[in-house]
């Protein structure tokens, strides 16, 4: 029988195309979007002989690492994972940063990847920093403080609208759900459910089905301008119902805040997250493409760059203890009581719950783990009840990946946050126990692993 790698020798055809991406692209060269159809990726770094990486010491601070020891049941779990190849994962806590990384097949953590929706928790954060320097004077300031064009109008709902509210998705404009754009068993059922197909992945393309494409063009990655976007937000798309009451999942809301942004700074765009994300978390292989970036999908990084992020979140850097803690507040208490696929949420991300047919659950709350899974199977967390932050970065689609597979990594990270869990405690188990039956690693059920495994014999009916 041959080897994985074996089965998944790059044809040809891949490696002409990671061969015309050896250079980064620019932002003003070509949309994200651009990228992604015609499969355009940095070049993957390694031969598809490498082993993949043992677990690091930690980055800084001079402390002890937890001993590979600790870690080894978790890397071999990860070397026996079949299901998907091309992926890295890290798991860090705030004294001794980074403390394991995995690197699979040819992926790794310099890999340059667009990262969907796991975008919109950086989005958030970096807009939440003009609260953090006093640029925007309160979360709860009302947007028609900065725009001059936003209604004041008592009579009107739009009048309501805060700067909180666009970073946590509930200012009413347009709707949308997780479930639309995911690709895993229950997001797929949940559309079955709701009679409903996955959306486009740009924000134009999802504007021009609700409001024309005139509207839209404004939005445009390559053409737009960021204020007049907000703006045709604002004119042509219907509130769902009361801001602040009310979620939506979609990319209307950071249009908004990043028109606030610039307008409040006076700045560019580009500038703007320079100076709020860039520069603050050190993400200098990081940018949103195009004029009129999509805020809540656009991001290109790296798990590197990504990693630093999550840091900067686990340690209060470089926002303060009290903004970030506003942003992991639950937002959206009114969704607790029905499915909602990945949980409550704040800004920019889900205070996790997956796949939960009771809601909000009191572990779920009592877990603390906050996460902001993407299209292409990118899953980053932060479990502040065991203070660490784990990541498992991938791009499923070419050539880094398959979109069929694109839902795939979400249970292998629901898998092995139990054993990393475990690892990172006071008194971890024995060894063996990882690799045995055991309730306490029992994450997935039959139906997971069959959906996964119908994934990677039959990806037609998964793509």
């Amino acid at each position: 029988m041959p080897s994985q790698h074996q089965r998944r020798r790059p044809s040809s055809a891949f490696a002409l195309l990671a061969a015309a991406a050896a250079a980064p692209l620019a932002a003003a060269e070509i949309s994200w979007v651009e990228w992604l159809r015609h499969g355009v990726s940095t070049v993957l770094e390694s031969s598809e002989d490498e082993a993949p990486a043992v677990p690091s010491p930690p980055a800084a601070g001079g402390e002890e690492p937890i001993g590979a020891d600790r870690w080894a049941p978790l890397l071999q779990l990860l070397k026996g994972w079949e299901f998907t190849e091309n992926y890295a994962i890290t798991v860090g806590n705030a004294k001794s940063g980074r403390l394991f990384v995995y690197e699979g097949g040819r992926f790794k953590m310099k890999t340059q990847i667009p990262t969907g929706s796991t975008s919109k928790w950086p989005s958030a954060m970096l807009f939440a920093g003009l609260v953090n320097d006093g640029t925007v004077s309160s979360l709860d300031d009302k947007v028609s403080k900065y725009l001059s064009w936003w209604t004041t109008d008592p009579k009107d709902p739009r009048s309501s609208v805060t700067f909180r509210m666009l970073l946590s998705f509930t200012s009413g404009f347009g709707d949308g759900h997780p479930g639309a754009e995911a690709n895993t068993r229950a997001a797929r059922e949940w559309r079955s459910a709701q009679n409903v197909s996955r959306v486009a992945p740009d924000l134009e393309t999802r504007l021009a089905a609700e409001i024309g494409a005139e509207g839209a063009l404004k939005c445009n990655t390559m053409l737009g301008d960021i204020t007049e976007c907000a703006k045709s937000i604002y004119e042509n798309v219907a509130l769902i119902g009361t801001p602040g009451k009310v979620y939506s999942y979609n990319s209307n809301h950071l249009q908004i805040a990043a028109a606030v942004s610039v307008a409040a700074t006076g700045l560019g765009i580009h500038e703007v997250v320079r100076q709020y994300l860039v520069e603050p978390y050190g993400m200098t292989s990081s940018h949103y493409a195009g004029k009129c970036p999509d805020f809540g999908g656009s991001l290109i990084t790296t798990g590197d760059d990504y990693e630093k992020f999550l840091a900067g979140l686990l340690t209060y850097k470089p926002l303060s203890k009290e903004i970030v803690d506003a942003s992991e507040e639950d937002s959206t208490p009114f969704m607790s009581s029905f499915y909602t696929l990945y949980g409550d949420y704040g800004f920019g991300h889900f205070l996790w719950c997956f796949d939960s047919i009771g809601g909000m659950t009191e572990k779920c709350r009592e877990d603390k783990v906050h996460a902001d899974p993407g299209a292409f199977g990118f899953i980053p967390l932060v479990d502040r009840k065991h203070g660490y932050y784990m990541q498992l970065v991938a791009a499923e689609i070419p050539p880094t990946g398959s979109y069929p597979l694109s839902g795939v990594p979400e249970y292998l990270a629901v898998a092995i946050k139990p054993h990393v869990d475990a690892i990172m405690s006071a008194t971890p188990p024995d060894p063996s126990e990882h690799l045995t039956h055991s309730t306490q690693f029992l994450s997935l059920g039959v139906a997971d692993v069959n959906y996964c495994l119908n994934c990677v014999l039959h990806p037609k009916t998964c793509s």
